[in-house]
């Protein structure tokens, strides 16, 4: 047996109507704080009014100008008023975006350097300001790891960050919070809780008691997925579980080759996280197939996959193709994309041999699929 090491530092506190019980977990500390939120999360959900309400009594601000995929300069602008009210706890409220952003502002107010220049450091001079998370998507798994990542809107790049010290002190799961979630979000994050748990699963820092939690998600999501879409009760909160199971695998394997591919997706043509990694997955799955180092691992995932049509089959019957060039990607762009990827350090723990050569052939797969 491998050895390894686990921690999730993390109080978890799971189930419907839990929301009601925020206030409860909150150290008397804590009188001023700021929640971290999207407009549309504070439209179209009433997370961010919930979380309001248990913090009645508390001085509190709302940063809602968080975007998808945050980049760096919305994080400044958030640091700067969280300073300016002397911020106590952090709070993110809504997907992996706000989550990460959360996490973001609390490195930068405890910190005097850009968040560009932050994570760079191989330790950061002072520790961040306590965050709490509460997700009303089942997808990043942001609530239970100490990863976080940010948008280089200048060098158009997915800046991904890890670091013990940002782990949440508390992740809130109430499912409930998930209700109203629009069914391509749903779509698209309950993928993205199935790559990471995939990855995890595959990587080379995999050890067998990972192995077991990134199983139960990838199972999760396939029998509940489809359900989660026609707002069934049960299927959602097993969503929601299995973000959250997605979430400590990946904290403890993390993702490889396949996440980094996908961010390109993102960054160029503004395909959403887990799209963007749905519909690479066929054609990184094909690579691993022929010329990973764990083949009887990709043999357990097609027996899981088989009643469901298939990897191909599961992610088609989304309603997401899996051809790259049905998404507007030429091409012409691939050699662009390579570059993006070979710099990251999720090529290093991916169970093959991968140079831009092996990238660039994935890529044009994916165009033909």
């Amino acid at each position: 047996m491998k050895n390894f090491s686990f921690n999730i530092p993390v109080e978890i506190v799971f189930g419907r109507g839990r929301i009601s019980e925020l206030r409860g977990h909150l150290s008397s500390g804590f009188e001023r704080v700021m929640i971290v939120s999207e407009h549309t999360v504070a439209k179209h959900s009433n997370a961010v009014n919930e979380v309001q309400k248990q913090l009645s009594g508390l001085e509190v601000c709302q940063f809602l100008d968080v975007e998808e995929n945050p980049s760096f300069e919305t994080i400044e602008k958030g640091a700067v008023i969280a300073e300016q009210m002397k911020c106590q706890l952090i709070i993110g409220v809504g997907g992996g975006s706000p989550m990460d952003a959360a996490k973001g502002i609390a490195m930068r107010v405890t910190n005097d350097a850009y968040l560009k220049e932050l994570i760079e450091m191989d330790e950061l001079p002072s520790k961040p300001l306590p965050v709490i998370c509460v997700p009303t998507t089942s997808g990043t798994g942001s609530e239970v790891t100490p990863f976080a990542v940010f948008t280089d809107r200048k060098g158009k790049n997915k800046c991904g960050y890890g670091n013990k010290d940002i782990f949440p002190i508390l992740a809130l799961l109430d499912p409930a919070l998930t209700d109203t979630v629009p069914e391509s979000v749903l779509i698209n994050t309950g993928l993205d809780a199935l790559t990471h748990s995939i990855e995890a699963y595959l990587s080379t820092e995999a050890f067998e008691m990972n192995d077991m939690i990134a199983l139960e998600s990838i199972r999760q999501v396939i029998d509940n997925l489809k359900k989660a879409k026609e707002k069934n009760e049960e299927a959602l909160d097993a969503m929601a579980y299995a973000s959250m199971l997605g979430g400590i695998a990946i904290t403890h394997a993390s993702t490889i080759l396949l996440h980094i591919m996908a961010y390109p997706l993102t960054v160029y043509h503004g395909i959403p996280h887990g799209k963007a990694n749905a519909i690479l997955l066929p054609a990184v799955m094909d690579f691993l197939r022929e010329y990973s180092s764990v083949k009887s691992k990709i043999a357990t995932l097609d027996q899981i996959f088989k009643s469901v049509g298939g990897i191909r089959g599961f992610v088609n019957d989304m309603g997401i193709s899996s051809s790259l060039s049905d998404h507007g990607i030429s091409e012409s762009e691939l050699s662009t994309f390579v570059k993006k990827v070979i710099v990251k350090g999720d090529i290093k723990i991916t169970p093959a041999k991968v140079t831009e050569k092996e990238i660039l052939e994935i890529y044009k797969a994916g165009l033909r699929k």
